[in-house]
């Protein structure tokens, strides 16, 4: 994206008042996917309900002036047929989070809350398969941790439902004084899962892991040149690394955000990534976040949540830092292609850094 186009979204963003009233249209998502093309969302103070995707075309902003730009409502995504006949047919429907051509999780009002999570992809029956495997699972008492109870899959309009889940984020405490404690806490129970003998529909190994991250250097590599020297060598080093048997059950994406704090413990939500892997990527994860959090104690947040997690199942740290620093990789590219004057700076630093753990790996 250009240098007008991000300055003029950034310090005097014309998109809200394009689109009417621009007090009262906030910008919750934007990522540029060339020179001159962006995909944000905007949500009026009401929330998601009322969310429009924009589309900044080649044209994109004159200063001042807007070229090239479509805007659509949430419910007309054409990658997501079936958001519009849904939102027509349930007043009691309401979008939660909105992210472009790949899903939506909305609320069902009622007597029983649900919440449904359209996507794009043709993942959704084996998600919802296994959501049953998990909570049975969890019913049974093998987790340290508590599950959403399925609701059912509707495969005609790609929508996995899922009834709420009691309780409330702990992300705010994990970056709170004392948030190390917590955070041991979670890593033994998301270690809980490795130790049983589940079989989800899907299978994530090192090497799946080194074919996702050369992907992204390829696209870091054509939007940002100056990165080939960084990403070339972090291929080197992850190359080096022997994977582990993949053959354990892991979550997949236990970060932060994931974990709630429920009447009889934690809960762990979000399954889309449930599979047979290495244990090491599910502590590796959660560490990574924590790597970019400012916060005070963050070092320490990811460091108990590891200590806790090997406490009940015993990693290979060597394997651990590498996935670790794979997920740095995804971060650089997420933060380049965010709408922010240093997103170029600020990637090459994140690859620098990674660089130089990457040094530690055998």
């Amino acid at each position: 994206m250009s240098t007008a186009m991000i300055e003029a979204l950034i310090h005097d963003d014309p998109i809200p008042a394009w689109l009417g009233d621009g007090r009262h249209w906030t910008r919750v998502y934007g990522r540029s996917a060339g020179k001159n093309h962006a995909t944000l969302v905007y949500e009026p103070e009401a929330g998601a309900d009322g969310a429009m995707c924009i589309e900044l075309g080649d044209g994109g902003i004159d200063v001042g002036a807007l070229l090239q730009v479509r805007a659509m409502r949430w419910t007309e995504d054409p990658a997501l047929p079936a958001l519009k006949p849904l939102a027509c047919s349930r007043e009691n429907l309401h979008a939660v989070r909105y992210r472009p051509h790949k899903r939506c999780t909305m609320r069902l009002d009622g007597q029983n809350q649900l919440f449904l999570k359209c996507v794009a992809d043709g993942r959704g029956e084996a998600i919802n398969h296994d959501a049953r495997i998990l909570y049975n699972a969890a019913k049974d008492g093998l987790f340290g941790f508590g599950v959403a109870r399925p609701a059912g899959w509707l495969g005609s309009s790609r929508i996995i439902a899922q009834h709420a889940v009691p309780g409330s984020p702990v992300v705010d405490r994990l970056w709170a004084a004392d948030g190390d404690i917590l955070a041991e806490k979670l890593g033994r129970a998301n270690a809980t899962l490795a130790m049983t003998a589940l079989k989800p529909s899907f299978r994530f190994s090192y090497a799946d892991q080194m074919k996702r991250t050369q992907k992204y250097a390829v696209r870091l590599r054509k939007r940002l040149p100056q990165s080939a020297g960084s990403v070339d060598q972090l291929l080197h080093q992850f190359a080096k690394i022997t994977g582990g048997a993949a053959d354990r059950p892991i979550h997949g994406a236990p970060h932060a955000h994931q974990w709630l704090d429920g009447p009889n413990g934690p809960m762990l939500v979000d399954f889309d990534r449930f599979s047979l892997g290495d244990p090491e990527l599910d502590a590796a994860t959660f560490a990574a976040e924590a790597d970019f959090e400012s916060a005070p104690n963050a070092s320490a947040v990811g460091a108990a949540f590891v200590h806790g997690y090997g406490n009940i199942v015993q990693l290979n740290c060597n394997l651990l830092l590498a996935y670790r620093l794979h997920k740095h990789v995804a971060k650089a590219l997420r933060t380049l292609t965010a709408i922010r004057v240093d997103a170029e700076s600020r990637a090459l630093e994140i690859l620098l850094r990674a660089e130089i753990l990457a040094r530690a790996l055998l």
